[in-house]
């Protein structure tokens, strides 16, 4: 189950990769060294859709120490057997992480908006309507964005306990 969720999650499904480093493979042209995915955003998005299709698909939660570290695919895979055998353990990790999500919800979209402050205090300052109206309009989109992207945080980790729970029963 794990090599057909990496299939789907790869760049480049036919390509070759190396099993000691298989994350590294996720993206058409992996980092040269290592054991994780190149530092790139597009490769991040396609790790974290990886981890998280395997979390959702097999009923399990990593850690973040877990998601921060590089795995041969034997190791990750002994890694995902040994928490599917013990449900109650990601059923505790992922509601610790809930947790932290729903802090999360109110809390980013508070520093980002304390953040970007200029922004507004600019649109006070400039006579030109357009320039306060940008100036606006930018602060909500990034406080708005921040706060979408929070809360789908928190609906992704509702699900993943309801999973986690249904298989732990």
């Amino acid at each position: 189950m794990v090599m057909s969720l990496f299939e789907r999650a790869r760049e480049d499904p036919a390509a070759a990769y190396e099993p000691d480093r298989f994350l590294a493979f996720l993206t058409t042209r992996p980092p040269m060294r290592g054991k994780r995915v190149a530092d790139t955003f597009a490769a991040r998005r396609r790790f974290v859709r990886f981890m998280e299709s395997v979390q959702l698909e097999l009923g399990v939660c990593f850690s973040n120490e877990e998601w921060d570290r590089g795995f041969a695919l034997d190791e990750f895979v002994a890694l995902v057997s040994a928490k599917a055998a013990k449900p109650q353990l990601s059923l505790r990790l992922a509601r610790q992480h809930l947790q932290g999500a729903k802090v999360r919800r109110l809390d980013d979209p508070i520093k980002f908006g304390v953040l970007a402050l200029p922004l507004l205090v600019g649109a006070v300052a400039v006579s030109n309507v357009i320039i306060q109206v940008a100036a606006a309009t930018l602060w909500v989109v990034i406080v708005g964005g921040v706060a979408w992207f929070a809360n789908g945080e928190r609906r992704y980790l509702a699900r993943l306990i309801k999973r986690v729970d249904g298989g732990a029963a």
